[in-house]
Order: structure tokens, then C-alpha cells, then sequence
């Protein structure tokens, strides 16, 4: 006797990265075999979209838990009814945003890469979208990696990384004054080595990474700039034009993401899951 299977068709979305899962319905129940053939295409093409998705707040909660833990935010008042789902948005109500959209987030940046345990991954859906811009940019960290010069990568060897949650101190400021006490930091190795696939990946980002430990100033911020202009090369990066109904999940493992701007006079709203990580692993 066979048993059938089941299986999801994948389509790439770009030649640097990303692809879409069709046939899929997110709220109906997903069978583990279904999950896992959606998490083997993440972990092979970084970032995964689901289109004309229609979800509750705990819907995409139950679909998100199935990857990991669920990291809650540092604004408690801006995140949903469930730890770990958060509003991006630049809606306000009474005066007040409902949502978090401050506009450091139009630099490259890996989630929570100030933790000591980064995220291990983001989703967001998007519920309403302008009528242009407001798209989010990927960049492929283990393809950066990979075309390093041979040379540049010996130099990487053993070297970390401080990264900064602070949107003031970074990119504009790098350099020109200390961290303040209440801003969140940690050291992370500039090279890591993904849990599940093995491969090497940069982890420095433009937005976050306020410089590299032991090295002088200079050294420093020349080695930075040159990770960061190469890593956010046209050739390593999908471009994500945004349809109502978007499920779309991204690795920070191994991707960084940077949104365009758009019209404030439109309405952007997303909800968003961010997945607990876990210790990073020098590369």
C-alpha cells in the first residue's frame, strides 16, 4: 500500500534570492509534511512569499509558532495581543502610531541583531499597502560571503562586530560618539555559520553595525564600508513590490532587508512575527 504525499510547488522570485509557495492557504491546516517542504524552501532561498493570504492576528500567530519561539519587541504598546506579533505602520489613532516605521529601517539591517539571541527570522503580512513605494529590499548574505576576495575573507577570520539598536548613532553618526547606557548592544562574530544549512554568511549590516572590536577607528570603518558596499550590490538583492494578502518571511540569519520610502499621505500597514534565534556561530 502507498501513501500520497503531498507537495507544494516553489517558484523563484529572483536570481539572488527568494521564492514564492504556491497553493497553499494558511488557514486552512497545514500537515507537518506541508510545513516542512515551506521551511526546506526558506532555508534554501532565504526569503519565501505567500500571496492572497486573508489572516487573523491568530492565524498568522499559529503559523509563525510552527518555526521557532516568538521574540517579543522592545515597544510592549505597539505589539499585538500575542507575544511576538507586532504592527508596522504608519496609522495613527488618537494621535498616536499604532505601528512601528521609523525611517533608519531604509538602511540594510539584520532583526534584533542586538540580542544576544538575534532573531532567527521575520514575517510580515501585509494588510494595507500604498499605491506605490514602500517595497522592502533583501540582500543575500552567503552569496556576499562567498564572492568575497580570498584575501578579505582570511581577514575576517575571528573578528566581531558590535551591533546597535540606535537609529541616531547609526549609519549617519557611526564613530562620533559613545553608545549610551540604555541602548541595546552586542558583540556577534562578523562571519556566521547558519544552524540549518551550514553555509557562511556576512553579519554586518549598514543600519546596525557600529564598528568591529580591536581594530583602530579607521581600520574599522574602512573594512565596514567596504563589507557593507559589497553586500548591497544589485546583483545579491531581490526587490519586494508588496500585494495586499503578502505572507512574507525572511532568514536574518543570512539576509539583510531595507525598505524604500513611500508617500505619508498613504496608508502602509503590516503585521508582523519575529522568531526567536539562537547563539550565533562564528564562521
Amino acid at each position: 500500500m502507498t501513501t500520497a504525499t503531498q507537495s507544494i510547488e516553489v517558484r523563484r522570485l529572483s536570481p539572488a534570492l527568494g521564492a514564492e509557495i504556491i497553493g497553499v492557504d494558511l488557514r486552512e491546516p497545514l500537515s507537518g509534511e506541508v510545513f516542512e517542504q515551506i521551511l526546506h524552501a526558506w532555508h534554501e532561498n532565504l526569503v519565501v512569499l505567500l500571496r492572497n493570504q486573508d489572516l487573523s492576528e491568530d492565524q498568522q500567530w499559529e503559523f509563525g509558532r510552527r518555526f521557532g519561539p516568538l521574540a517579543g519587541g522592545h515597544i510592549p504598546e505597539l505589539e499585538g495581543s500575542r507575544e511576538g506579533i507586532a504592527y508596522v505602520s504608519n496609522v495613527r489613532k488618537d494621535g498616536k502610531l499604532i505601528g512601528i516605521l521609523p525611517d533608519g529601517e531604509m538602511q540594510f539591517h539584520s532583526d534584533q541583531c542586538y540580542r544576544e539571541l538575534p532573531s532567527q527570522g521575520s514575517m510580515l503580512h501585509a494588510i494595507t499597502i500604498p499605491s506605490a513605494g514602500g517595497d522592502t529590499l533583501f540582500a543575500n548574505c552567503y552569496s556576499a560571503y562567498d564572492t568575497l576576495p580570498r584575501d578579505v575573507k582570511q581577514r575576517l577570520v575571528g573578528l566581531r562586530a558590535r551591533q546597535v539598536y540606535d537609529y541616531n548613532l547609526n549609519p549617519t553618526q557611526r564613530g562620533t560618539r559613545e553608545i549610551a547606557a540604555d541602548v541595546p548592544t552586542w558583540v556577534h562574530p562578523v562571519v556566521r555559520i547558519h544552524p540549518a544549512t551550514g553555509r557562511k554568511a556576512l553579519y554586518v549590516s549598514r543600519l546596525m553595525t557600529s564598528r568591529i572590536e580591536g581594530l583602530a577607528e579607521h581600520e574599522s570603518d574602512q573594512l565596514l564600508n567596504l563589507l557593507f558596499d559589497h553586500v548591497e550590490q544589485a546583483q545579491f538583492i531581490y526587490s519586494h513590490a508588496w500585494q495586499k494578502g503578502d505572507v512574507l518571511m525572511w532568514d536574518n540569519r543570512c539576509a539583510l532587508h531595507a525598505r524604500t520610502n513611500f508617500d505619508p499621505a498613504e496608508t502602509r500597514l503590516m503585521r508582523r512575527i519575529t522568531l526567536m534565534g539562537e547563539p550565533v556561530v562564528a564562521g
